[in-house]
């Protein structure tokens, strides 16, 4: 790998180049020119030897045609398709380019590429030359094989070393572990935010019913053409408004009846969603009816995963109904297999979502109250909200004072409105980002203390009363709240509710982790 600013060697450019040229030649990037324009950006730069213009402010402007005004605080492009390009580089090597030699890298924080052998390079012990070995005055192999027989004792006193070290961590660990059951018989722990590296692997999305080969939602995950099912029938209505979701055109087709669903799986730990919304009956449809009207069971690999299910019942109707379910896996016979069987009416689906999951923990939530992406200085992705009922948009003209994230408070959502978001059985700490950046600032040149005062609740009980982002923080600056232990409700949601007492109700940013108690 070359340093910053030296151009590698030809007859390593040429392999590096041969690289890139298998990554662009790949259909994942073939279709997807944004991505591609970016990797060829900054690898010519790397090739050149230009990697000091690796920048921020240069990929925005020479890539994304941002103007000289770019700020990189507000504007999240370059974070936010980097992050893309790296996940993508990861399963064109995951995938079709699993025995390409070298990968390319984008390491997080950075926007240099790094160009890694992936051949494994087998460990080289010296052999120990024969003590009688004459060797000639003045030789210059005296000194190797001098070091060679020193490395080679090392390694023999580490071997030996080597168990009793394994030995010493099992006793403390031990210890450790006696110490902490102890603690925890006099006093309880708190629970803390479990903080995970998010998976890579493949991701499986399914569109029920849908007949073409892919879909696209708004976030850019392509969901493929129904399959792997057997038996029911499908469905395709017409465009209609479904609440809670930014794709209502993913709910407008579904497979229904007596059916199941065999999906082939690599060994390992998957979270999946299952995605529902009842569109047939509804106090508006033709056919009337609601509660009871359609209920059924769902099982998984044989187990019963809902039972006597009610789409009305769990999130009303025309509403995009979302559950999650944590720690899945295949069947042995190397298939995750889903049955749905009708208890009154029929069963349906609309979409299936399986993708990497973290042992005994629900993936992070992130939205940010905006129709863009945002990437923090810590490298996670937020989206943009999805799950709200109610409530309006705003983009921000202020730049908010007192986070090194910015961007993250460009927007806010407002109103009287609600998020159900789904959760599985587990207990949970929601962050709740805030800024006051209307009342007391020079947007509304008006205002002060007890202009906008609100509630927020989770499930109906209250979490905070009478918030007042302006007394709290004062103008323009952000400002959070963490709540911990909370707790999905039956219909596996937390339903976090913004209610308004004075003005409207405001929030900039939602986030959701299951804690580790």
């Amino acid at each position: 790998m070359a340093t910053q600013g030296t151009i590698p060697q030809p007859a390593r450019l040429a392999e590096e180049r041969q690289a890139l040229e298998a990554v662009l030649a790949s259909p994942r990037f073939r279709k997807n020119p944004r991505l591609t324009h970016l990797l060829e950006y900054i690898c010519q730069k790397y090739f050149e030897g230009d990697t000091d213009n690796i920048k921020e402010y240069s990929i925005a402007a020479d890539v994304f045609h941002r103007p000289e005004s770019f700020d990189q605080a507000t504007d999240s492009i370059v974070r936010v398709e980097v992050y893309r390009l790296r996940k993508k580089l990861r399963e064109f090597y995951e995938g079709e380019g699993a025995h390409e030699p070298i990968e390319i890298v984008v390491a997080t924080g950075h926007y240099l590429p790094e160009f890694v052998d992936r051949t494994a390079i087998e460990p080289h012990f010296p052999s120990v030359p024969d003590q009688n070995q004459e060797t000639a005055p003045g030789d210059s192999s005296v000194a190797a094989p001098m070091t060679s027989r020193r490395f080679v004792q090392k390694n023999r006193i580490f071997l030996y070393v080597l168990p009793v070290i394994i030995c010493a961590l099992i006793v403390a660990r031990l210890s450790s572990n006696l110490v902490h059951l102890t603690r925890s018989s006099n006093a309880p722990i708190a629970s803390t935010p479990f903080a995970p590296v998010l998976p890579s692997g493949p991701e499986i999305r399914i569109r029920c019913g849908y007949s073409r080969p892919i879909f696209k939602d708004h976030e850019g995950n392509v969901w493929m053409g129904d399959r792997y099912f057997s038996g029911g029938a499908t469905t395709d209505l017409p465009d209609q408004y479904i609440a809670r979701t930014r794709d209502s055109e993913m709910y407008l087709t579904s497979r229904s009846g007596t059916f199941s669903y065999k999906i082939p799986l690599k060994p390992g730990t998957y979270e999946m969603r299952l995605y529902f919304a009842e569109t047939t009956y509804s106090p508006t449809s033709s056919l009337g009816g609601g509660e009871n009207s359609r209920v059924f069971n769902v099982q998984l690999n044989g187990a019963l995963l809902l039972s006597q299910f009610d789409i009305v019942a769990d999130a009303g109707a025309n509403t995009a109904d979302v559950r999650v379910f944590k720690d899945i896996h295949p069947g042995p016979d190397g298939n995750l297999q889903l049955n749905f069987s009708s208890v009154l009416g029929e069963s349906m689906i609309n979409a299936i979502e399986i993708v990497p999951g973290i042992a005994h923990h629900q993936r992070p939530i992130r939205m940010v109250a905006q129709n863009e992406f945002f990437v923090d200085k810590a490298g996670d992705l937020w989206s943009p909200d999805t799950y709200f009922g109610g409530g309006q948009l705003a983009n921000d003209k202020i730049t908010v004072a007192g986070t090194e994230d910015p961007g993250l408070y460009a927007g806010e959502r407002y109103g009287n409105f609600s998020y159900a978001l789904p959760a599985d059985k587990g207990s949970y700490a929601l962050t709740l980002y805030f800024a006051e950046k209307y009342w007391g600032t020079s947007q509304s040149k008006t205002g002060g203390v007890g202009s906008r005062v609100f509630d927020v609740l989770c499930n109906g009980t209250a979490l905070t009363r009478n918030l007042d982002i302006l007394k709290e923080a004062g103008p323009g600056h952000a400002f959070k709240k963490t709540f911990h232990g909370l707790h999905p409700n039956a219909q596996g949601k937390l339903i976090v509710s913004f209610v308004p007492d004075q003005n409207y109700a405001s929030v900039d940013a939602v986030e959701l982790e299951e804690e580790t108690e």
